[in-house]
């Protein structure tokens, strides 16, 4: 078995921690399967993050959520992320459209793919998402407006859901913290899945971008039912059962192939 990532390590962390309120720090080596300097390097990360509190041999969540700040985000499961941007672009047809594209590290990687399509004008409420469509200067981007959200980059709130109701989207493309049966499509922030919702509500097709750590996932704040989706993308470590069930329910899910050596 391959070694974690220090951001898999915190993302781990965080999960538990969010799970139990706090962790005895002489645990943690046999939880992650890491020294205990590898592991006091992690704290200082975190900490420096404001994810963690460290008093007593113990550590606390910082905040309630286990999300990442997207800064770790961004290099968890890359592979999969990558080809899973390729392959949701290529699902935009050649011609001029009005998209919409969440934040995300997934969406991003589709906005890259799409970096080069001056027949687009993409909104979107993400800093991130708008850096990487710029990058060719080709797509026309409009940017909402909104205040930051620290932990994504995205910008939420009143101005950011009025911008998005004065249009209507051909296509929108959102990423998702949670896909499962039960739950429909969740995200860890309310604010941020009132933006996605809206997206959604605005387009005529819908796609969700997901890496396969997500599905069977719920969390708090819901973006939409399934029944609400045309199409969803993932990866090949997906459960089997999971995606033959979302096939059953009339989910196009397609499934990027990710070889087990590139799952970091």
């Amino acid at each position: 078995m391959s070694e974690r990532t220090r951001d898999e390590r915190i993302s781990i962390l965080l999960k538990l921690l969010s799970q139990r309120g706090e962790l005895k720090v002489c645990s943690l080596p046999a939880i992650l399967g890491a020294s205990g300097a590898t592991v006091r390097r992690d704290l200082a990360v975190m900490e420096e993050k404001g994810l963690i509190r460290r008093s007593y041999g113990k550590v606390t969540a910082a905040r309630s959520s286990a999300e990442l700040p997207v800064s770790l985000r961004h290099s968890l499961n890359i592979e999969a992320k990558r080809r899973i941007g390729a392959l949701a672009s290529s699902l935009i047809p050649y011609r001029p459209l009005t998209l919409a594209l969440s934040g995300g590290s997934t969406v991003r990687s589709v906005a890259r793919n799409l970096a080069g399509r001056a027949d687009l004008t993409v909104v979107t409420n993400s800093l991130d998402t708008a850096a990487s469509l710029l990058s060719r200067q080709a797509v026309e981007v409009v940017v909402t407006g909104g205040h930051a959200r620290p932990l994504s980059n995205d910008l939420v709130g009143k101005a950011a859901e009025k911008s998005l109701r004065s249009h209507r989207f051909d296509y929108a493309i959102v990423g998702a913290d949670g896909v499962s049966l039960e739950t429909g499509i969740t995200r860890h922030s309310g604010s941020g899945a009132s933006i996605d919702r809206i997206m959604m509500e605005q387009a005529d097709h819908r796609i969700v971008v997901a890496d396969s750590s997500k599905l069977g996932r719920a969390h708090a704040a819901k973006i939409a039912d399934l029944d609400t989706v045309q199409a969803i993308v993932t990866d090949s470590h997906a459960d089997p059962a999971l995606v033959a069930a979302l096939r059953r329910i009339g989910l196009a899910v397609t499934l990027v192939v990710v070889p087990p050596s590139a799952r970091k």
